[in-house]
């Protein structure tokens, strides 16, 4: 997302925030399995047969192995509330993201908000829609009410918005000590993965997010992830020094439910 903005911002922190479900959330915009049909709208995808999840026991408890090998890959919408914190002190910067999404369909739909504060001085502040290949912006750090309108770049196109499972499959190759056992998360059973990744296992996770760490001087990344059942991540947390400052990314997925048609603003 670009943000139109009157200071110079860390382009990290917005990274983190603002290309949501980024680092150890749940979804990465991972190209789709198949290609879909022209015209298919944000809910017209179908699971594959053995897309179920994993099974669980009278108490909830289920195998996140299972869970991740079999994750359900029907379209969903579900509600986002993600904070990014940079640095320290007076000088920390807090990030907020909440909005809603489809997940697992051919065409992205989401509106999302996002905020950026240094104590009381708001940094950036905007408002997103997007809709398959357009994206609707309004700047509500200048008390905008208009929206303008742009197209993703062409190289988005067809991308969509499926879940990626990169770091949970690198979580569960951290081994045992990585595999922390069933808690809950709002009446839910979930499956709690924590391990230390290092640049290596933070690229084969995300590809560009590990490279981009990488190349900020980051040499590791302390990451979980609480998966349900059907594989989807519901709370992930990752904390990081990244050029020198401590960033910590906190994420939850919530409100599950079919996938929605979100509608254009109006523009001009």
């Amino acid at each position: 997302m670009t943000i139109r903005r009157s200071t110079a911002l860390p382009v990290t922190a917005l990274v983190l925030a603002l290309a949501t479900l980024t680092g150890c959330g749940a979804d990465g915009a991972a190209p789709p399995k198949a290609a879909p049909t022209a015209g298919a709208s944000a809910g017209a995808t179908a699971a594959p047969a053995d897309a179920t999840g994993a099974p669980a026991d009278a108490t909830g408890a289920f195998d996140p192995a299972v869970a991740i090998a079999h994750r359900a890959r029907e379209p969903y919408a579900a509600t986002l509330e993600m904070t990014v914190e940079r640095g320290e002190g007076g000088e920390k910067e807090l990030t907020t993201v909440t909005g809603r999404s489809n997940h697992n369909t051919p065409a992205e739909g989401s509106r999302t908000e996002a905020k950026m504060v240094r104590g009381s001085s708001v940094l950036a502040w905007e408002e997103r829609v997007i809709i398959d290949q357009a994206v609707y912006r309004r700047n509500k750090e200048n008390g905008e009410t208009r929206w303008t309108t742009d197209q993703k770049p062409p190289a988005s196109a067809g991308v969509g918005a499926y879940d990626d499972d990169g770091y949970a499959k690198v979580l569960l190759d951290a081994g045992p000590a990585a595999r922390k056992g069933m808690e809950t998360e709002a009446g839910v059973p979930v499956f709690h993965l924590s391990a230390r990744l290092s640049p290596a296992e933070l690229r084969r996770a995300d590809p560009s997010y590990g490279v981009g760490r990488q190349n900020e001087g980051t040499d590791a990344a302390d990451c979980e992830l609480w998966i349900d059942r059907l594989g989807r991540t519901v709370r992930s947390e990752q904390s990081a020094v990244v050029a020198g400052k401590p960033v910590v990314t906190k994420e939850r997925v919530s409100d599950f439910g079919p996938a929605e048609t979100f509608t254009p603003p109006a523009t001009g």
